[in-house]
């Protein structure tokens, strides 16, 4: 017995000596607690994403899919009156259309469509039988030719769902514009039977967008913004109207509204917007009382342009405006805390707040991605509860909203090592699962590099060691 005391008197054996700092294996196992906190700067300018933004214009028939992607939104009206340039010599220039488009029209134009598929691009497409001007020249299509036609084009538009960002409802008149009708279709009736005919096709596919408020007013009977459908003001912010967008009567267009006035039409145009989409394009005519750049904020926050053809935008605000078309999303901050260990618990916390004029449109369930050493070593999907990026409001103060989300890491997490934390925004069509398609965070880290990674399609929030 004195010999065991004696050798633990040398040895200071480990429980008898309080002063020893020798530690249990329990205790010597024990992860350092990880708290990490970065804050971002937001981009100078936004990322183009399918979501929203500003569009420009693809001559459809003349014109290959890659040199149409300036941003992801291209503009695609359609010429049916043939396989030529979208222009008044191209596609006003052509006979007028009186029976069923070819199969060969068909099949190029599902081709055509398909050439899209996998470069991150949605399209904003519309159809008509010529590009103007505005005379008996610019020929449209009979009503009964028009359904039909409808008929031809949808089994190829639903095909190819997943890459419309919108249908303009299109057809009828010059400019497939809804106004001065060489065939009669400036009418309440042939108007229904045209919509009528869409929505069936498309009404929870993907919004048909009418050209005025009035329209649609027209089509329902009162104001309450009907499901699937929008606005495209092809005359933005460049009249006290906008060139009819709320005007109650328009003879041109076919419609005359009692009982209205143009402040509640107007009014009607914004609830449209906030339910479904809004979409148009600057004219090029100036109209200073809208186009100042504090107006113009003003105006579009109001109507929240999911996208805009911004070509002529007024050019003392042309990049600031162009920056908030359509889908803006700012990561303002981010916590990682907890033990990142095999079977840790993680709290990851990160603050967005949406910049842009428009929405997410879409639901887009995230995902939240640990690489380290250039692989993956765990993907936790989060719930949508958690975080749904639909309820980032567009305001002219940007409201910045927290989401928490809460993840045990598993067995194969790394023992050592760096790790980085990203979040992920895939497209929820499973078509469009490509990073092309995937939601960038608008901002940069403390060291300015860009969070979001084209490659990956990865928002980084953080990097930590694990010890």
């Amino acid at each position: 017995m004195r010999f065991l005391l004696w050798i633990c008197a040398l040895t200071a054996c480990a429980g008898n000596d309080p002063a020893s700092p020798r530690l249990s294996k329990t205790e010597a196992r024990l992860p350092t607690p990880l708290a990490v906190t970065n804050t971002f700067t937001p981009n100078d300018t936004t990322i183009s994403t399918s979501e929203g933004a500003p569009y420009h214009f693809c001559n459809f028939w003349k014109s290959k899919a890659s040199s149409c992607l300036q941003t992801k939104v291209p503009y695609v009206p359609i010429c049916l009156s043939g396989e030529v340039d979208m222009t008044s010599t191209g596609c006003s220039a052509q006979p007028a259309v009186t029976g069923p488009l070819s199969e060969q029209m068909l099949a190029d134009m599902d081709a055509r469509i398909a050439a899209f598929q996998g470069t991150g691009a949605r399209l904003m497409v519309r159809f008509a039988y010529n590009w103007g001007p505005i005379d008996s020249t610019s020929r449209d299509a009979r009503l009964a030719v028009i359904l039909h036609h409808i008929d031809q084009v949808a089994p190829i538009l639903l095909r190819h769902r997943d890459l419309i960002f919108a249908l303009e409802a299109g057809y009828i008149g010059t400019w497939g514009e809804w106004h001065n009708s060489t065939n009669g279709n400036d009418s309440a009736s042939a108007r229904k039977a045209v919509l009528d005919r869409e929505r069936r096709y498309f009404g929870g596919v993907f919004p048909i967008l009418v050209r005025d408020a009035g329209e649609l007013v027209q089509y329902t009977g009162n104001l309450t913004p009907p499901a699937d459908f929008g606005i495209h003001d092809d005359f933005y912010a460049s009249s006290a109207t906008d060139a009819g967008t709320w005007q109650t009567c328009n003879p041109a267009a076919g419609y005359c509204l009692s009982g209205y006035t143009t402040s509640q039409l107007a009014t009607y145009g914004a609830l449209v917007a906030a339910k479904t989409m809004f979409a148009g394009e600057f004219p090029g005519v100036a109209y200073p009382p809208l186009q100042n750049c504090d107006s113009l904020s003003a105006y579009s926050y109001r109507y929240h342009p999911q996208s805009i053809g911004t070509q002529a935008a007024p050019p003392a605000c042309a990049l600031g405006f162009s920056n908030r078309v359509g889908t803006r999303i700012e990561l303002r901050r981010a916590t990682i805390t907890g033990t990142p260990v095999p079977h840790g618990r993680l709290l990851v916390s990160v603050t967005l707040a949406n910049a842009g004029f428009g929405r997410v449109l879409r639901e887009r369930p995230a995902r939240l991605v640990f690489v380290s050493d250039g692989k993956v070593v765990h993907e936790y999907a989060i719930p949508l509860g958690a975080m749904d990026l639909r309820r980032l409001v567009s305001a002219s103060t940007p409201e910045a909203r927290t989401f928490e989300i809460t993840v045990t890491l598993p067995e194969s997490f790394p023992r050592s090592g760096s790790v980085t934390a990203a979040i992920l925004i895939p497209d929820a069509a499973p078509s469009l699962r490509q990073p092309a398609y995937a939601l960038p965070f608008n901002s940069r880290d403390q060291h300015g590099k860009p969070v979001f990674d084209p490659a990956t399609g990865y928002n980084v929030i953080g990097t930590f060691d694990v010890t």
